[in-house]
């Protein structure tokens, strides 16, 4: 049954062929798959832009319309301060040094909003690292900044709440998502949001603090998975698919996450 199952992994993580042209989209897992035919992100559009343009923000279609509209209400909600995006997927995915995964169109590195001490935002940085009081400092300019938890609330609740976003992670540091969870309860926010928020909210080890950016991470829909996406890992009951094939266990991914790789054909996801 293992190797049946370990079978069924390596041999759906792999390039559409004439043989498998079912396959498509987002194949494969985030730490071991491919894009085909995904949607690249443009360089700037309402409350976003790229951090750097170097071809790393392609997505799945799907994902890549969550981001364009989370950053849109954002700046709706509240005007004035930009999104800025880092690393997606590469337009074929596959390796992307020096991530873990980042490699089927399902990832995406999303830069904190920042503040000047007096309130104004501020929409050109860098990678900015938050201190366990909110603060920054920003090298460039010679300047403290202070985290912006009223917008990075609403980017967090936007992507919990929109049906298509389906996000299985948000990777961050376990202050930052300690301060957004108090500024949120303080505010009122539902507790079905709030509920969400700490299951998906996690400081990864391995993968960097995440003190910078948040990592989203959305998880496969129906269509995506009949295409060649594996589930894998937590199932979140408000994402839960009829009818859909249940993602290996904990033994089984552990064991397709040891076994070497010796298929040329999958010489290319490693």
């Amino acid at each position: 049954m293992l190797f049946a199952a370990a079978v069924c992994l390596f041999g759906c993580a792999r390039a559409p062929s004439p043989l498998w042209p079912q396959l498509d989209g987002s194949i494969g897992m985030t730490h071991r798959g491919v894009l085909v035919h995904g949607r690249e992100v443009p360089a700037s559009g309402e409350g976003f832009t790229f951090l750097r343009d170097n071809g790393r923000h392609w997505a799945t279609t799907r994902f890549a319309r969550v981001i364009e509209r989370a950053a849109k209400e954002v700046a709706a909600e509240r005007p004035g301060a930009t999104l800025v995006l880092g690393d997606i997927s590469q337009n074929t995915g596959g390796q992307l040094p020096p991530h873990f995964s980042h490699r089927s169109g399902r990832d995406a590195d999303l830069l904190y909003y920042w503040l000047t001490l007096d309130g104004a935002p501020v929409s050109t940085h860098g990678f900015l690292h938050a201190g366990p009081d909110g603060l920054a400092w920003d090298e460039a300019n010679k300047r403290f900044l202070r985290i912006d938890l009223e917008r990075e609330w609403i980017l967090v609740r936007t992507l919990l709440t929109d049906d298509e976003a389906r996000v299985q992670w948000i990777f961050v540091h376990d202050n930052v998502k300690a301060m957004l969870l108090e500024w949120a309860q303080a505010r009122g926010e539902s507790t079905d949001v709030l509920w969400r928020a700490t299951q998906v909210m996690l400081q990864p080890n391995p993968g960097g603090p995440h003190d910078d950016h948040i990592h989203v991470r959305t998880a496969c829909d129906a269509d995506e998975i009949a295409h060649g996406c594996e589930p894998f890992g937590p199932e979140r009951p408000w994402l839960a698919l009829p009818n859909a094939a249940a993602p290996p266990s904990d033994e089984i991914l552990a064991a397709e996450l040891a076994a070497p790789i010796v298929d040329e054909r999958l010489a290319a996801l490693k």
